[in-house]
């Protein structure tokens, strides 16, 4: 969780959650997601004073929602459980997404989220690629030109037709 760049001051369980699973909350005081952005993109910004003005930040956790329950299991199961490492990682991007944050690493994001797609779906996510044969475009441009041209001559033919 340290490639999202966003410290956690706290973990806690929320009483105000009832449909997300985790959420990412400031202090009272400090700056909000929003207030941070506009000083980070501050020409003379000093970051001394952005880290010291950056909320507090907590993550919230919904215990009852299913995804939370069923990743508790899998950890007591197996504390090195790849699959739930990611599913944890994912939750807490995401919830700095919703929240307003920026995360430093999209791209660790993006191939967690493959990564439990390809699990979902039965596919060994590194399994090697297969090479898929692609009909060539100029075959597909000539067919639709034909078409197109087909298209054509038959509005002339009605055109002279209703001419005569």
């Amino acid at each position: 969780m340290k490639d999202a760049g966003v410290k956690i001051e706290a973990v806690t369980l929320s009483k105000r959650l009832t449909d997300s699973p985790v959420v990412v909350v400031t202090s009272q005081f400090g700056y909000s997601a929003q207030q941070e952005k506009i000083m980070k993109a501050q020409a003379f910004q000093n970051k001394d004073q952005i880290s010291m003005m950056s909320g507090r930040k907590t993550l919230e956790v919904n215990a009852n929602h299913p995804v939370v329950v069923d990743l508790l299991t899998k950890i007591k199961d197996d504390k090195e459980n790849a699959a739930a490492i990611d599913t944890a990682s994912v939750l807490f991007q995401a919830a700095l997404i919703e929240s307003g944050y920026e995360i430093a690493d999209p791209s660790a994001l993006v191939s967690r989220v493959y990564r439990l797609m390809s699990k979902e779906l039965g596919v060994d996510p590194d399994a090697p690629m297969k090479e898929v044969e692609v009909p060539e475009e100029d075959e597909e441009e000539e067919a639709e030109e034909e078409d197109a041209e087909e298209e054509e001559s038959e509005d002339d033919d009605k055109t002279e037709k209703e001419e005569l």
